[in-house]
């Protein structure tokens, strides 16, 4: 891989290097994100591509050895300070050791103030739990910019259908980070009600949603730094199967994303910094055949396609291939073997590895290694060839 890569932006950009970046959520604080605690681990390990010269906290299985190797093999220049975890115990351990050096964090999930109280982080964390509660989706998005939503109390799900008609959306009213899917509930017949009534039972209200027939969906990414800048910083078709869980994302050159999109996102930015946000925002967008589009949800925080949007643009200078397509990806034996397969398939172009997780190097020995990448190709088509020649090589998409 071409060592010239470089990213749009570094995260260090936004908040200096003295603030340490924080990018896996709290055990205390997980209802609504993926369950596993290997995945939330990985959740720091593509920010190791971008976060710059500022420290990071990062889990031990992500950031071994060999770990950096490969990304440093595959042209990421990795200078920052890394704070190792070993596990869900030693990162709680090392959350009171850097509140007791009174050194503040960038936090992208939000931690109860019994984790890290509010002195020790760069945005308030009362602000952060309101603008991306999805209760609060149309205080942030310009009127008519949103789907057809109504909130709810979670006793009055059993009767949702006599209200509203199939199909529609549920998604938790919550102040807790939300990813991946896990938030929300597609439900499509009776029985799909009854089930979202079961998985969100420990919720006080829900947000309940027109379901949108879209062509497209699209998350735009934003900067917004601590002097109230917006830089808009492209966007990734995001991917999701029939239960609405995430399945990662394409991004194309060339392709566009309408102004008035983008001057609805930079909008969202602009209040969301007015309450006292700034960093990265995620947002997701339907778009529709007739090319209206209408905000879905909000993210604030970095979003699994912002690594792969800031090395874009690089990418495409210094690679053949226009189209990209990121994915998580597991091995089918030890992380050994894993890092063989991606080696090889570097060497073919048609991969560029993001971060990878060495379960042996954590508390995971029970568990395959994992490896989030961009499939590189021509096209569409010629990805879905590449996907069946990394299958060969040993990894499982």
């Amino acid at each position: 891989m071409n060592p010239k890569i470089k990213p749009s932006m570094k995260l260090s950009s936004i908040y200096g290097t003295d603030l340490i970046f924080l990018g896996r959520p709290s055990p205390n604080a997980r209802r609504w994100l993926p369950r596993n605690e290997i995945s939330l681990d990985m959740l720091t390990s593509s920010m190791l591509t971008v976060v710059g010269d500022m420290p990071i906290v990062c889990a031990a299985s992500v950031s071994s050895h060999d770990a950096l190797c490969l990304l440093r093999d595959a042209g990421f220049q990795i200078s920052c300070e890394i704070y190792r975890y070993f596990d869900v115990a030693d990162y709680m351990s090392m959350l009171k050791k850097i509140c007791a050096d009174e050194s503040v964090v960038a936090v992208q999930h939000v931690h109860p103030l019994t984790d890290i109280p509010a002195e020790f982080c760069c945005i308030e964390p009362e602000t952060l739990s309101f603008v991306n509660n999805k209760a609060n989706l149309n205080k942030l998005v310009p009127p008519g910019n949103t789907p057809v939503r109504e909130i709810v109390s979670v006793d009055q799900m059993t009767f949702l259908d006599r209200k509203f008609n199939l199909p529609f959306i549920i998604k938790a009213v919550t102040n807790e980070s939300t990813g991946g899917g896990i938030d929300v509930g597609i439900c499509r017949e009776i029985k799909d009600i009854e089930k979202a009534t079961a998985d969100f039972a420990d919720c006080q209200h829900v947000v309940v949603e027109e379901y949108l027939d879209i062509r497209k969906n699209l998350c735009l990414n934003y900067c917004v730094k601590a002097d109230g800048e917006i830089n808009y910083l492209g966007f990734a078709e995001q991917v999701s199967d029939e239960q609405g869980m995430y399945q990662g994302n394409w991004i194309e050159a060339g392709d566009k994303c309408s102004l008035d999109a983008i001057e609805v996102g930079i909008s969202i930015c602009r209040k969301a910094f007015e309450m006292g946000y700034y960093g990265i925002v995620g947002i997701d967008l339907a778009v529709f055949e007739n090319g209206n589009c209408k905000v879905f949800d909000l993210n604030f925080r970095c979003n699994g396609s912002t690594p792969a949007l800031l090395y874009a643009e690089s990418l495409y200078k210094h690679h053949p291939n226009q189209v990209m397509r990121f994915r998580r990806m597991t091995g089918r034996y030890n992380y050994r073997d894993l890092l063989n397969s991606v080696y090889k398939a570097m060497d073919k172009g048609i991969l560029l590895p993001l971060g990878s997780c060495d379960p042996e190097a954590g508390p995971y020995v029970q568990e395959k290694p994992i490896l989030n990448g961009i499939i590189l190709g021509e096209n569409r088509q010629h990805i879905m060839e590449n996907e069946r020649d990394l299958i060969s090589m040993g990894l499982d998409i």
